[in-house]
């Protein structure tokens, strides 16, 4: 009989959780798992999934109807007492944590946001953090995935305990490592939020560009913030250095020959822009920023550069060391695209099976 697996997720209609399942999705049905996605929210899914995976849509949707996807979801662990469930969102994290009380259920869940951020007290976002972290301890959960040994400090050390740490798999990046003369381009990838602290970035290429004026700076990605960014930029005299481009599907390609990647970001679960930089082979520079997904892949001065949170002057100090220092730059660029196999598909969806073959074999 083969082994079943339920992911409880809002949609699949984008973002890295959803990509994430639907990667491992894919890679289950190849081994002998039947593979059932419960949808809670809407039956949208963007990506591409083999034809033998069920999708199932929770009816009659309501906005703020918690109490209804938990029901929904304690009533499919009534069904399937022997399969194995696992929740990727925070939201549904704690609701799948609430549905599985007092039921002998073989529930695990993943952490994929950052749980050290510091929210307001009765913020929503911080009871639902607070609630999720003093459920996880309960024994219906089994395991505890997080993207970073940094992240799963953040819980209880009870839930320590079940923890595994397993990062994202990178994209499947069809370009070689570039080896070539790079371009005088600085380039980031990531929404335009406020959690990226853009302003940072601009910050620090203001100053780097006075020594190095033949530089510019790409930022590609769209958000709310694009405006503000503008005209901050305009403020600064730096239209002609620094170009706003947006969405683009062919950003690999765009960024593959540049001079350096930089992230600025205030925090972050764990960032595919930065890795997928790393592993064509670009010099790296990013914020050490909690809860330790940069820290994790990058040893600075080795394999990139890491920088203080916040920190304007280390930032620029250390795009002046990349591009005052080409040699090196290109030395740390080629030992960071490493992370290709460390982080490959096939690599990373054989640690997800590991997981729920332990679980799945648990006898109630």
């Amino acid at each position: 009989m083969k082994k079943r697996i339920f992911f409880i997720v809002n949609n699949l209609s984008g973002g890295g959780a959803e990509r994430v399942i639907s990667i491992i999705s894919n890679y289950l049905i190849k081994q002998d798992y039947q593979v059932t996605i419960l949808m809670l929210r809407s039956d949208k899914c963007v990506y591409a999934l083999d034809p033998s995976i069920k999708l199932i849509k929770r009816e009659n949707v309501k906005d703020n109807d918690a109490l209804n996807q938990i029901k929904f979801i304690r009533n499919w662990y009534k069904k399937e007492p022997d399969a194995v469930f696992v929740s990727f969102l925070r939201k549904q994290n704690l609701y799948s944590l609430m549905a599985s009380i007092g039921l002998n259920v073989k529930f695990m869940f993943s952490e994929r946001a950052n749980p050290d951020v510091k929210f307001e007290p009765l913020n929503k976002d911080y009871i639902e953090l607070s609630l999720l972290k003093k459920f996880s301890v309960l024994s219906s959960c089994k395991k505890i995935v997080f993207q970073t040994q940094g992240a799963a400090n953040c819980y209880p050390v009870k839930s320590q305990k079940k923890s595994e740490i397993i990062p994202n798999p990178l994209n499947e990046i069809s370009l070689p490592v570039y080896k070539g003369e790079r371009k005088k381009t600085i380039c980031a990838v990531g929404r335009l939020t406020g959690q990226k602290n853009y302003r940072l970035l601009i910050d620090a290429f203001a100053q780097f560009s006075k020594p190095h004026p033949d530089y510019k700076l790409e930022i590609y990605g769209d958000g709310g913030l694009r405006k503000t960014m503008e005209n901050y930029i305009d403020k600064l005299g730096l239209t002609d250095k620094i170009e706003l481009c947006g969405f683009c599907k062919d950003v690999h390609q765009r960024i593959a020959d540049a001079g350096m990647y930089v992230m600025s970001s205030d925090f972050e679960g764990l960032s595919n822009a930065m890795l997928e930089a790393m592993a064509l082979g670009l010099p790296v520079i990013s914020t050490d920023h909690p809860p330790g997904g940069a820290r994790a892949y990058i040893k600075s001065y080795e394999n990139g550069i890491l920088t203080p949170v916040g920190d304007v002057d280390a930032m620029a100090k250390a795009m002046c060391y990349m591009a005052e220092n080409p040699q090196k730059a290109k030395e740390m660029g080629l030992k960071a695209s490493s992370v290709r196999q460390e982080l490959s598909m096939d690599s990373i969806c054989k640690k997800w099976k590991k997981v729920f073959d332990e679980i799945a074999e648990v006898k109630e």
